[in-house]
This record gives structure tokens, C-alpha cells and sequence, in this order.
């Protein structure tokens, strides 16, 4: 059997370099062409080598493991490794497409290692990959919460508003209220369009508006259909 030609993409240098240490035992199947450091050093080193197979990380500065897959004119093989929670998993499964749980171990390598001949491009691998991206575009449009005994995921529609706590955002749906650690810069650019600052304090979701009142010719209130007609 020929090597697969592979790229390690891993921003966290000591990481990096614990996965190529590893990959070493594998060197009958494996050859390491070159590595990458980020998102967008991947991206030109993928189009440019074409490599059989890439390891790569999901949580990067710059570009994550799933924008450099949107923007790659070659589709190598992927064994992402990531630090995600097991909720995402689920769209790793339902596509076959391997993963590696941080902290990465020789036992979790060898058993990704030995899953490679099920992965090729006779099995519609570029389908699979558009099928992946698909359902984390569905994960990543909701925003998380976690509570003491799980997560939850709040849909943007089910959304009214946020207000700013401090360094939390305070969410608010029709009847209930849920604390995160997110600030409402970084909702507002998860969120897009349809949600709009009314204040530097509060993010409001446009359909859930039902009228505007005006005060004074520099004040405005506008009043929501939540279940306490909140106003802001």
C-alpha cells in the first residue's frame, strides 16, 4: 500500500508537535509533507501539495478547520482533531468522517489510522464533507448554554433579546431568561442581520418587535411580544 502524503494543521505549536511525535509510529502508512500553523497557511499549502490526507484542528484564530475546508480548490482526506463537546459530534458521525478527541493519544491515532481504507474518493468523500458542513452550519447558528447538568441550544428565532450583565450576556426568550459567558459583540456577529442594537447595552431580534414608540425627538422605545411586553 503507498503512504498516504499527509498535513498536520494545528495552531498550538506544542500540540503540533505531539501529533507529528505520534504520527512517527505510523511511518509504513504515513509520510508528513508539511505542516501548518494556521488557517490560512493551510489553505495554500493544501491547494498547492494536494495532500492525501490532512489532520486538522477545528478551533483556529484566522480561519477554523471548517472555513479552510469552504475554501480549498483540493479536497484531501480529513481526520479533524478538536476539543468540541460531544454535542458536535453527531455531524462527524452521520457523515463518516473521522475525528480526534484532544488530548490526542497513540491509541486514539492508531484506531483513525486504521479507519483510512473505508475513506476514499470512490466513496462520494466530497458529498460527505458538504454534508459535514451543512449540519455544523446548523450547530453554529445556535448559541449554547450551559446549565449544571447539560447544554442547551437556543434557536436565534426563539431569541427576543439580550442585554449586556457585566461581562455575561443575559438572554431572554418569550418566558424564560439564561445567562452566558459571551459578550454582545460577539452574539451580534454570530447572530447577523436580524438581530439590531437598540442601545450599546441590549441586542434585539427585529421579529419580535411589535411596535415602536416615540418619546421625544431623540428617544424611542420600542415594545416587544414577549410574555412581559418587555420595553427598551
Amino acid at each position: 500500500m503507498d503512504k498516504y502524503k499527509v498535513i498536520v494543521v494545528e495552531d498550538e505549536p506544542i500540540a503540533r508537535k505531539k501529533l507529528i511525535s505520534l504520527l512517527g509510529n505510523f511511518s509504513n502508512a504515513i509520510e508528513l509533507i508539511a505542516e501548518a500553523e494556521n488557517g490560512i497557511v493551510a489553505v495554500e499549502k493544501i491547494n498547492n501539495l494536494k495532500p492525501d490526507l490532512i489532520f486538522l484542528d477545528i478551533q483556529m484564530p484566522g480561519l477554523t478547520g471548517f472555513e479552510v475546508l469552504q475554501k480549498l480548490e483540493y479536497l484531501p482526506l480529513v481526520i479533524f482533531t478538536t476539543a468540541y463537546d460531544k454535542y458536535a459530534l453527531q455531524a462527524f458521525e452521520n457523515n463518516t468522517i473521522d475525528y480526534l478527541l484532544k488530548p490526542i493519544s497513540l491509541a486514539k491515532l492508531s484506531k483513525s489510522i486504521g479507519k483510512l481504507q473505508s475513506f476514499s474518493k470512490k466513496n462520494n468523500w466530497e458529498d460527505k464533507v458538504q454534508n459535514l458542513l451543512k449540519e455544523v452550519l446548523k450547530i453554529e447558528s445556535k448559541i449554547a448554554v450551559t446549565l449544571s447538568d447539560r447544554i442547551i441550544f437556543l434557536s436565534p428565532e426563539d431569541i427576543y433579546f439580550i442585554k449586556a450583565d457585566n461581562k455575561y450576556s443575559e438572554i431572554h426568550l418569550k418566558d424564560k431568561k439564561y445567562l452566558i459567558s459571551k459578550s454582545l459583540n460577539e452574539l451580534e456577529k454570530q447572530l447577523g442581520n436580524n438581530f439590531v442594537r437598540l442601545h450599546r447595552s441590549n441586542l434585539v431580534n427585529r421579529e419580535h418587535i411589535s411596535e415602536v414608540i416615540k418619546l421625544s425627538s431623540r428617544k424611542w422605545i420600542a415594545k416587544l411580544s414577549d410574555a412581559k411586553n418587555t420595553e427598551l
